[in-house]
């Protein structure tokens, strides 16, 4: 459930009393691709910087589960804070380490220059960021390894601005083809992962329809004599492991089992 939007008006303040939030930033260089900025729980507040600074609020919060908040306007909080001292310099400490976390963070996940999505490092680490988490909900996830066959063969052939393009389009179709609670990264030169959460096979389906869907238009539009095609591995997880590697190892073990290609009518 999405409780506040990035870009609308700040108008309330939120006290975490039960659950847990995710905090998302789209990317302003591809507005669909979404950032992982942090996980909040009980105790915490969202919200208060729009407040504090009278503008629009800059992150979108997603409720990962049953979760109760204090909701308040935000003139009882700012006038609060101006008659307790305490409260204002503890407000000020947690903004600060958040900040710095923030700040860190963002340094780790530089979006890749080409499809603004995230690299194997940021993957790897927002991974490890969430997966407390998701073991603490019980959730499943299922890790998918996407690699693009023959990517080199279209570069030599075609030239890189027609590899980029390949790269680019199955980047798009994968960012609109999940949540924004997924993660999505080019974690090599022509290899993807995407992580889901609380999804079943049927999503996967879908989205490699959609995929195979845009490589047939890619295809189409581009005029190569050369079919553009992709292997996937699949590795799914009742209890996800701390850290991303024995999934990711397992999906490249099962990548090469299954393509997925234009139709013929292509």
């Amino acid at each position: 459930t999405v409780l506040v939007r990035q870009g609308e008006l700040a108008d309330r303040i939120f006290l975490i009393l039960s659950g847990n939030v995710r905090v998302v930033e789209a990317a302003l260089d591809a507005p669909s691709a979404y950032r992982f900025v942090a996980e909040l729980g009980q105790g915490e507040l969202f919200g208060e910087m729009g407040t504090l600074l009278g503008e629009a609020r800059t992150t979108t919060v997603i409720a990962m589960e049953k979760t109760r908040c204090l909701v308040f306007p935000p003139q009882p909080f700012l006038s609060t804070l101006q008659e307790s001292p305490g409260l204002a310099m503890a407000m000020l400490r947690a903004m600060a380490a958040r900040l710095g976390s923030a700040t860190r963070l963002l340094a780790l996940t530089a979006p890749d220059p080409l499809t603004a999505l995230m690299g194997r490092r940021a993957f790897q680490d927002q991974y490890q960021r969430l997966v407390a988490g998701i073991r603490r909900r019980g959730s499943s996830v299922i890790l998918l390894v996407i690699d693009i066959v023959h990517l080199k063969n279209i570069n030599d052939l075609f030239g890189y601005s027609i590899g980029d393009e390949v790269l680019r389009a199955v980047a798009d179709v994968l960012v609109e083809s999940t949540r924004r609670t997924d993660l999505v990264a080019r974690y090599e030169g022509d290899e993807f992962a995407v992580l889901l959460v609380d999804a079943g096979v049927e999503q996967v389906a879908v989205m490699m329809d959609r995929v195979k869907s845009r490589l047939a238009q890619v295809e189409s539009r581009i005029g190569i004599p050369m079919k553009i095609e992709c292997s996937i591995g699949v590795a799914a997880s009742q209890t996800p492991p701390e850290t991303p590697y024995d999934l990711l190892r397992e999906a490249v073990m099962n990548r090469h089992q299954k393509r997925v290609e234009p139709s013929p009518a292509a």
